[in-house]
């Protein structure tokens, strides 16, 4: 018996194999992003956001009342106006820092690599966006991040950020889909000032 014509189909049926698996593809791609997994936890398929902000000073009349948003992306201004210290453009730099206790959150519009100083945290690219000259932020990004119930995900780098961004002065967030809509309401609290 000729062993060379053995090991052929041999090999041929096990990449065959493999590759309907999916085993080879899983290992050679990356893990999806923190905003994709963020998508992925709730907010598939939403077509708006009604945002809720409670806690610190605000009334229960406020907290009832909702700002709708018909993307992911929403005013920083909106979401942080009132409840951080400051909230500053460098318009040489092309950054807005979200300033609370102490340390920086900063979001990079400049479409270069900045390097964070002590007390500073540079969110990644994606993020945030600028539009209308208004500076924007990813909300499913962020409330997957700050989520109340974050932990039944059980995802490393949403704890770290979580960790790293508790200077914001957000307790946490909290996501409800709006029965037969694709709306969702998000509930940021606020720590107590």
């Amino acid at each position: 018996m000729n062993v060379s014509r053995i090991k052929k189909p041999f090999l041929v049926a096990a990449a065959l194999a493999l590759l309907l698996t999916g085993l080879p593809y899983d290992r050679a791609h990356a893990e999806a992003s923190l905003r994709t997994r963020a998508e992925i936890a709730y907010f598939t398929d939403v077509d708006s956001i009604k945002l809720h902000r409670l806690g610190s000073d605000f009334t229960p009349e406020e907290a009832q009342k909702a700002t709708s948003y018909d993307s992911r992306y929403i005013p920083v201004k909106d979401l942080f106006g009132g409840q951080v210290e400051a909230i500053r453009w460098n318009a040489a730099a092309k950054t807005v820092s979200i300033v609370n206790k102490g340390k920086t959150a900063i979001l990079n519009f400049s479409g270069k690599k900045i390097a964070a100083k002590q007390g500073e945290i540079v969110l990644p690219a994606t993020w945030s966006k600028m539009e209308n000259s208004k500076a924007l932020i990813d909300i499913y990004t962020l409330t997957y991040v700050l989520d109340r119930y974050g932990d039944a995900f059980d995802d490393a780098e949403r704890t770290a950020w979580s960790e790293k961004l508790d200077f914001l002065g957000i307790q946490y967030a909290e996501t409800l889909p709006v029965i037969r809509s694709s709306d969702v309401q998000i509930y940021v609290t606020f720590e107590e000032k």
